[in-house]
């Protein structure tokens, strides 16, 4: 049980992501959590150093899906703001928001051609191995965590998860002792 909350890669943030080998790899879309992944829950819009960001990622040909537990006006304002498509209250979890975009990227992207696993050029990216990571494997997805932005401002039952997290974390360090060490080390756990 222990593996379904195990990322395929660990980063600080999304600026340390090497965006360019995950393209290289055959991904060609990222599922990505908004809050204290992209944004920390106290800002509403993407600033200036996260939009050059997000473009340089486009521009490497990776495109960028927003799927986020938040509610519609809070994912719409700030996807709408850099022209993405997203989904909303996706209840991760459970995997219907995550179901939806690939739904949507397989009637978008690959509607004329018969693709076998549409879940081969898709990667997850999130702050949560409760949320985004056990989502991601319960779909059999490739996943990236990244450290919370902001700790401080997240919502009571993000904090409820993150001791849930803690107690993962605890049965990792005695089965998966190096990928605890690496999540720990770069998440300050």
């Amino acid at each position: 049980m222990i593996k379904k909350f195990i990322p395929s890669i660990i980063e600080n943030t999304i600026y340390d992501i090497d965006f360019k080998a995950i393209y290289d790899s055959g991904k060609r879309f990222i599922l990505c959590d908004l809050d204290n992944t992209l944004i920390p829950y106290d800002m509403s819009l993407a600033d200036e150093t996260l939009k050059a960001k997000l473009a340089d990622i486009q521009n490497i040909g990776l495109n960028i899906i927003i799927v986020s537990n938040n509610h519609k006006a809070r994912v719409r304002s700030f996807s709408n703001d850099l022209g993405l498509v997203s989904f909303y209250s996706a209840l991760k979890p459970l995997s219907s928001g995550l179901r939806k975009a690939l739904k949507y990227i397989k009637k978008t992207y690959y509607k004329d051609e018969k693709i076998k696993d549409i879940k081969k050029c898709v990667i997850t990216l999130g702050d949560q191995l409760m949320t985004d990571v056990f989502a991601s494997s319960r779909l059999k997805l490739d996943s990236i965590l990244v450290r919370p932005i902001k700790k401080k401002s997240e919502k009571w039952y993000t904090r409820f998860n993150r001791r849930m997290e803690k107690m993962v974390l605890k049965r990792m360090s005695k089965k998966y002792p190096e990928i605890y060490e690496e999540i720990n080390e770069k998440h300050e756990y």
